[in-house]
């Protein structure tokens, strides 16, 4: 294709982004560059082929002990000593009496679990008291040391808007006693992540609102992935431990397994027999609802994922066979319908499973996961990541951790590019990864505008069909209905527009016959990608590229093949 990027007035290639702003390769003075919007965190598969979440630490100057956000109490400092990486940020305590320590505030929110961990080695070996006091003071928790650095942890639930990381006190130092720190951090969840330096301010990394998410799942070559808003109505959608209910003979052992995150947070249910289960409640309003997790295969076979209202009276499930990748035939206990099961391959053992139905009933469900009642037994599966959402197909995964969190739906845009668009005749291009064949509410996937004037590609609701369209001054010049049908998989649409000679091309080949229509010339100054409200469809872009002139039949072939 790489002949076709000197022809082409804008060349779109997601790799260079900042906050808020996709380069275009084409132009290169920034004329080109998309807008992107979300105003939201959200999550992504990088390059390392792991789910990339937002992680933050909350605690100020983390690497800085000499700041006033740390109390002395009957200790000598000394800063500027070797810490972990090489560098100069560690600080010496030396106590003065047995009750010394060091102290430091930071912001959390009541109620939710927080994980502090701080490297810590001696001058000698030795043991001290390490301890976050929220809402009430923590009871003592020695820890042991030696000459060695080492990462040591804390979790805990936070009881009230701000907690208190102290150590030493309660006579747990020695006089004379002298012990090096480094790396201070606090951050929710019950695990400790890869450290995040501070400064004044909390800091969080990952793609944290307004930030561009350049997609690898399933793919060395990012894409730009655009997505609708959705909302996570699971609760607790990592830790199985709490919020989670279990039947008789069905214990669940926390972080047991490294998840598809690169952390070992994932949990492990060990089930005993037929229709032991966890199971999680719920609350949904009537509609299309879809139901994901991911599992790992432990010691048996199969795994189950359903939807269901109390005692099986309604509700849908599914049965996952991890040697063959399969699913079993969906169950309707009732009051469900159009339901249906995908997979997707996350590596490393991993599948994330999802079940989609339709329920006209708005009632509270339970999210069901393990041996669902009738099916084959099923033992020590690894969860990480359950998701309920409204919609026809699983969306990236929202972590949420006591509460259901929403992300916000990604739009990219330019305007006033009047000049890199056609006016009377042009091709728009587009190279995507249609992952999943769902039913789409009649949302958009590309779009050139001007007021009444437009030319768009749509999603068509039932199926897998697009509609390709020219409206000028708000009148339907042609229009490919339902003609358009995608593969699973990796796409290449052009649609080609000139008076008297409009084409659409998908995957090398043709789409119905050229289209002869007449129409004046345009005033197209806009392109949008992914548009048109909350329930815009999955769009992981590739490439979009825009040329001013149409391309021959045979030069559109060549460009999409």
């Amino acid at each position: 294709m790489s002949s076709f990027y000197s022809d082409a007035s804008l060349v779109l290639i997601p790799s260079g982004y900042k906050n808020q702003k996709v380069y275009s390769a084409v132009p290169t003075d920034g004329s080109g560059d998309l807008s992107f919007t979300r105003a939201s965190d959200a999550t992504r598969v990088a390059s390392n082929g792991l789910i990339e979440k937002v992680r933050t630490n909350v605690l100020t100057y983390s690497q800085d002990f000499s700041n006033a956000n740390w109390v002395e109490f009957d200790v000598s400092r000394t800063g500027t000593q070797t810490d972990p990486n090489g560098g100069t940020t560690a600080s010496l305590y030396t106590s003065l009496t047995n009750f010394a320590n060091v102290s430091a505030n930071f912001s959390t929110a009541s109620a939710s679990p927080y994980t502090l961990s701080i490297y810590i080695r001696g001058a000698s070996s030795g043991v001290v008291s390490l301890r976050v006091d929220s809402g009430s003071t923590a009871a003592q928790n020695n820890i042991s040391y030696t000459t060695s650095w080492q990462r040591f942890t804390y979790t805990f639930t936070a009881g009230s808007s701000t907690s208190t990381v102290v150590l030493g006190g309660y006579a747990s130092f020695t006089t004379g006693e002298a012990i090096y720190v480094a790396f201070a951090q606090a951050e929710l969840g019950d695990i400790a992540t890869d450290y995040i330096p501070t400064t004044t301010a909390a800091v969080s990394v990952g793609p944290v609102s307004g930030l561009p998410r350049l997609d690898y799942y399933d793919s060395t070559c990012p894409k730009l992935l655009l997505e609708p808003q959705r909302t996570n109505t699971s609760p607790y959608s990592e830790q199985f431990t709490s919020g989670w209910a279990s039947s008789a003979g069905s214990p669940v052992t926390a972080n047991t397994t490294i998840s598809p995150s690169g952390y070992q947070d994932a949990d492990t249910i060990a089930e005993i027999g037929n229709g032991n289960y966890l199971y999680q409640a719920v609350t949904t309003s009537s509609g299309t609802f879809t139901v994901s997790v991911f599992a790992k295969k432990g010691s048996s076979t199969n795994v189950g994922i359903g939807l269901v209202a109390g005692g099986f009276s309604a509700g849908m499930s599914v049965q996952f066979n991890f040697d063959t990748q399969t699913f079993a035939t969906p169950t309707n206990h009732g009051g469900f319908t159009s339901i249906s099961a995908t997979s997707q391959n996350y590596g490393n053992g991993w599948y994330r499973l999802a079940l989609t139905g339709t329920t006209a009933t708005a009632t509270t469900y339970f999210f069901v996961l393990g041996s669902l009642a009738g099916s084959a037994y099923a033992a020590n599966v690894r969860l990480w990541g359950a998701q309920c959402e409204a919609g026809a197909y699983a969306t990236s995964y929202i972590p949420t951790l006591g509460a259901s969190v929403t992300r916000v739906a990604d739009a990219a845009s330019k305007t006033g590019i009047s000049s890199l668009i056609g006016q009377t005749e042009g091709v728009v291009f587009v190279d995507f990864n249609n992952r999943l064949l769902a039913s789409y509410p009649n949302e958009y996937i590309v779009q050139i505008i001007s007021g009444t004037t437009q030319l768009w590609l749509r999603k068509e609701s039932g199926g897998g069909s697009f509609t390709a369209r020219l409206i000028v001054s708000g009148s339907t010049i042609w229009t490919f209905a339902n003609s358009i049908v995608p593969i699973n998989g990796k796409n290449k649409i052009a649609i080609a527009y000139k008076t008297g000679d409009s084409a659409v091309f998908l995957n090398g080949a043709q789409v119905s016959s050229t289209n002869t229509s007449a129409f004046s010339g345009s005033a197209f100054a806009d392109l949008n990608f992914n548009f048109g409200g909350t329930l815009n469809p999955e769009l992981p872009l590739s490439q979009a590229l825009l040329f001013t002139t149409r391309l021959t039949n045979a030069q559109l072939a060549e460009l999409t093949a």
